[in-house]
């Protein structure tokens, strides 16, 4: 692939800010201006990070202090976003204006899925389907899902102090040497699709290392295997007692036996209650009947 041009566009005032073109061969961004003016700060840097954007690069690079990420520069963030700012990159498959095909990335600053915009040859994509999409426009053939798309290009765009000081080692200080490993395959042309199951085992490794260093950090190896030794005899010890631990054969019959006592006890006990019930009524009764009985002398 070849860079084209690379057009930056105020989509609020329908204005274009910047259109680069790049020719064949170098390309140079050079400083014009006459006097003791000593270059600095003409756009060399935000052109690569315009490109590197375009390539799925986070946005937060474009407005972000890399000496101090929490840094903003919040003039170049407000003007980038109010203006619906949009970045074009046009890349070409060959050198040819008569056979070219041409590749366009679009891209804007916005987070919000009705007002992001993430195209490529005009079709948009969510954020996990863009970069994949570019391996496959780029890199065919790579069918492993390591090395990423943004691994491989990092040593073909530079613009920040780590990339630009080492030469092998250009993504970020957190990558393994396996990761690297991976990619350097790749870049060789070796085959090697097994990068990402080989990158997941040394993590678990890793992390079981941690913990085990975590676990004798309390105690030693023969102290744990000490106190396993004491634990497995306890349960030998409670198993010797549970199959000596003497059950009653009849259980279940005797089971229903007390079950139909208890039957009986409940069955008399109502009994109980209806004959205490008709004696309480009897009683009051005769009561009442005492109570009306009259004692006139007829004679």
């Amino acid at each position: 692939m070849f860079l084209k041009s690379l057009q930056i566009i105020n989509t609020k005032s329908s204005s274009i800010i910047r259109d680069i073109e790049f020719r064949d061969g170098i390309n140079l961004i050079v400083d014009e201006s006459k006097g003791s003016i000593t270059g600095n700060n003409i756009g060399k840097t935000t052109v690569l990070k315009l490109i590197d954007f375009c390539f799925g690069a986070n946005k937060s690079n474009i407005w972000q202090d890399p000496e101090n990420p929490k840094e903003v520069y919040a003039l170049v963030k407000e003007f980038l976003i109010d203006n619906d700012v949009l970045v074009i990159l046009t890349l070409s498959d060959t050198l040819n204006p008569k056979t070219e095909t041409e590749f366009v990335i679009e891209r804007n600053f916005h987070s919000s899925r009705k007002t992001v915009i993430r195209r490529i040859n005009g079709t948009q994509y969510t954020d996990d389907e863009f970069e994949d999409v570019l391996k496959e426009l780029f890199f065919p053939n790579l069918i492993a899902e390591k090395p990423s798309f943004r691994q491989i290009i990092s040593h073909n765009i530079r613009y920040k102090d780590l990339s630009i000081n080492n030469t092998l080692k250009t993504l970020d200080k957190f990558t393994s040497d396996a990761e690297y490993e991976t990619l350097y395959l790749y870049l060789l042309g070796c085959e090697f699709n097994e990068g990402n199951k080989k990158q997941e085992i040394l993590q678990n490794i890793r992390q079981e290392s941690n913990f085990k260093n975590r676990l004798e950090r309390f105690q030693t190896k023969s102290a744990y295997e000490t106190t396993l030794s004491l634990i497995e005899n306890d349960i030998e010890e409670l198993q010797n007692k549970k199959s000596k631990l003497n059950l009653n054969e009849n259980f279940d019959s005797d089971l229903n036996k007390l079950n139909e006592v208890k039957y009986r006890i409940n069955k008399l006990s109502s009994e109980i209650s209806k004959i205490n019930i008709r004696k309480e009524l009897i009683i009051e009764a005769k009561i009442e009947l005492e109570a009306n009985k009259s004692e006139i002398d007829l004679l």
